[in-house]
């Protein structure tokens, strides 16, 4: 085995183990240690969330949960919702956007040779897709994908209808949690920002900090220059919008979203018609 697959299985299990000591001391300790939960499922815009927000609020945001962390800090997650695991943030995103996002996201990490995923997804892609399967047949492949990603969860122990209603109790919200969406930072990121650091600390921050701040993590200077819409499928920022989910469901696989969570989508608000998959063109959206 070569170093480089060495050090990315040392890397990999590393934070695995970084991530889990976190999870032990948040219940219990994390308010007395400073910890401010950027909470979500995979591929909502958690990253981007919480690089913000420790700016703006002048704390450490550790990257892939050093270990140990034992300062005030924004420690970014995919946590399922527990007691005792607040402050916290929890950033939401429509399941379906999601689901187009870590597929891609999967295809990238393979499409690069990354060791890691390699191994976790090289040989169970294959043997759901077929040998020499095209990743870019998305109308085929993501009703495969949503079965398999909603039954075996691999980057949460929950899956994102799970996820989701946990972290809302069902829609209801939960004390000591500050919620925001995906969507309202890409419709107004500085008036969301400005929301929910006053939530979250009793006191409105100072609105050039925020400004200076989401300027800065604008995706068109995170990308050197593309704008949202523009997709670029081998960036860990690939398209930057809402709304993407259309270009690859069918009214089968939106059906079958349904299935799996139309109750999360109805419960947070994506869709008001429990029939909104009627709406679907039969062949692609």
């Amino acid at each position: 085995m070569s170093q480089a697959k060495n050090n990315g299985f040392f890397l990999a299990a590393f934070r695995k183990m970084s991530s889990k000591a976190n999870r032990m001391l948040a219940p219990k300790f994390g308010q007395t240690l400073g910890y401010i939960l950027d909470s979500e499922y995979p591929k909502a815009g958690g990253t981007w969330f919480g690089k913000m927000a420790a700016e703006i609020l002048q704390l450490p945001y550790p990257e892939h949960n050093a270990f140990p962390t034992g300062c005030p800090s924004i420690l970014h997650n995919h946590w399922h919702w527990a007691p005792g695991l607040q402050p916290a943030f929890y950033l939401r995103r429509d399941g379906r956007d999601v689901m187009v996002s870590l597929y891609f996201h999967r295809i990238r990490e393979l499409k690069s040779q990354n060791p890691v995923a390699e191994r976790r997804f090289g040989k169970r892609y294959e043997k759901l897709f077929g040998k020499g399967w095209d990743p870019d047949n998305t109308i085929r492949n993501m009703p495969l994908f949503l079965k398999d990603e909603f039954a075996n969860p691999r980057d949460s122990r929950k899956n994102w209808r799970d996820h989701v209603m946990g972290w809302h109790d069902g829609g209801r919200g939960r004390e000591g949690v500050v919620y925001l969406s995906y969507e309202e930072l890409l419709e107004d990121a500085t008036a969301t920002m400005t929301r929910v650091i006053t939530e979250m600390t009793g006191t409105q921050p100072d609105p050039w900090l925020v400004n200076q701040t989401t300027e800065k993590y604008d995706m068109s200077r995170q990308t050197g220059g593309r704008k949202a819409g523009e997709e670029d499928r081998s960036s860990f920022i690939r398209k930057g919008v809402s709304g993407d989910w259309v270009n690859h469901f069918t009214k089968d696989t939106s059906r079958l979203f349904h299935e799996l969570a139309g109750d999360a989508l109805l419960a947070l608000h994506y869709e008001e018609d429990p029939e909104w998959w009627k709406q679907v063109s039969p062949e692609e959206a």
